[in-house]
């Protein structure tokens, strides 16, 4: 056991700013990475009065044009009934518009207007913290591992779903 680890294995508290003490497993180490991502996110994104889901779907709409909002949903990572308060406040301020698609009532698509093009611009630097890069010849490796934990995650919470 190292001097940083408790009894219990879990890490010892540190002071914001330090450095993480290592931790127990790399399970720990991809949930503390990504927990610190997802709040550097939340953070970047606020200072530019959104939220990270917001600019999440902002940049689908930048890349696939009139997506059903079901699409939409599914390429920005969120649940559909998450996706849809997000979409009301984008409406209202102007930065995405729905429509009924005319070939089939029930479905909604979503388009970028210019001023959420707009605000994407401005909030392009709130995606997130430069990350460091893996070492030369990992970087193929470490994004294998991290596809692989992702589905794998995806996966199991399906068949527990389902």
């Amino acid at each position: 056991m190292t001097s940083a680890m408790a009894t219990s294995d879990r890490p010892v508290p540190h002071a914001p700013g330090e450095p993480a003490p290592p931790l127990a497993d790399l399970a720990d180490l991809v949930a503390r990475a990504g927990a610190a991502v997802v709040a550097e996110r939340r953070r970047r994104a606020a200072e530019h009065g959104t939220s990270a889901t917001a600019l999440a779907v902002l940049r689908v709409l930048a890349r696939v044009d009139g997506p059903a909002q079901r699409e939409l949903a599914a390429r920005a990572g969120v649940a559909p009934a998450t996706l849809t308060p997000v979409l009301d406040a984008l409406a209202e301020s102007g930065d995405v518009v729905r429509a009924r698609d005319p070939a089939d009532r029930r479905v909604q698509r979503v388009a970028l207007t210019t001023r959420g093009r707009a605000r994407l611009h401005a909030a392009s630097g709130a995606t997130g913290p430069a990350l460091p890069d893996p070492p030369d010849g990992h970087a193929a490796a470490v994004r294998e591992y991290l596809v692989a934990v992702i589905a794998r995650l995806e996966q199991d919470r399906s068949v527990a779903a389902g």
